[in-house]
């Protein structure tokens, strides 16, 4: 389904899936033009150079100095939250046994690293949504179709119905890296892919995953698969709080 990450919550960016089924974000031209068709003519020329626009250098700086701002305040509420005020994560914290609201018994490291994945995101979301709608997506379903072997983006709404009638298997082989930045209401045209990595403890670098046998991507890191079905320039990146972006 998604990926090897030892901690994952499927989340849907509900304002930016809205704006991508919705190329109309794009700039319109007034109703009230002298000559209507060249105001459509400019309205279309116009929202297609938009939608062609991809990040530009210092805007890709700013979004990572959110996303490593974003993992800092995670880490730092979730500890709070979880272990205690001013308590941080230790070799020995990481092991403990703790039941989630599953009624699983995982690790801490397991219950810290689900729980700041979820809190970044929800940052990150705060953050861009208001700017940047339309030209980013968290946590995008990407998936290499069978017959023509290209890669699809999946509409939102399709896999979270997927996923409430159980229907699992229609995801296998399936990517959905955390952070994407794309071109305008075009998620296929990718320029820039980051995954959130909450090690524990939090001093440890952070790791790209591999997939375990029985994936379709068995034994391969995240990274790698995410170029292999996303193209090889997206030059996938983590963010943590220790490390910032690498």
């Amino acid at each position: 389904m998604r990926g090897p990450r030892s901690y994952s919550q499927v989340a849907v960016d509900s304002a930016t899936a809205g704006c991508l089924r919705n190329p109309a974000c794009a700039s319109q031209v007034g109703q009230d033009a002298i000559l209507p068709w060249l105001s459509r003519a400019a309205a279309r020329a116009g929202q297609a150079a938009a939608m062609m626009r991809l990040w530009e250098a210092a805007e890709v700086a700013r979004v990572e100095h959110v996303l490593v701002e974003c993992a800092k305040q995670a880490n730092f509420d979730v500890n709070g939250r979880l272990l205690g005020p001013g308590k941080g994560t230790s070799p020995a914290v990481c092991r403990e046994k703790v039941v989630d609201a599953n009624g699983r018994e995982i690790t801490r490291a397991m219950q810290l690293g689900e729980a700041k994945h979820a809190a970044a995101l929800e940052c990150v979301q705060r953050a861009l949504g208001a700017t940047d709608a339309g030209r980013f997506s968290l946590e995008p379903r990407y998936l290499r179709d069978a017959k023509t072997g290209r890669t699809r983006w999946l509409d939102p709404e399709v896999v979270a119905q997927w996923l409430r009638d159980g229907l699992f298997l229609l995801l296998t082989g399936s990517i959905a890296p955390d952070v994407v930045l794309h071109a305008l209401g075009n998620p296929l045209k990718v320029q820039r892919i980051y995954d959130f990595k909450f090690p524990c403890p939090v001093t440890n670098p952070p790791q790209w995953d591999t997939y375990p046998k029985g994936s379709p991507f068995a034994d391969k890191r995240q990274d790698d698969v995410y170029q292999e079905l996303l193209g090889s320039e997206v030059n996938p990146q983590t963010a943590s709080p220790n490390f910032g972006i690498r």
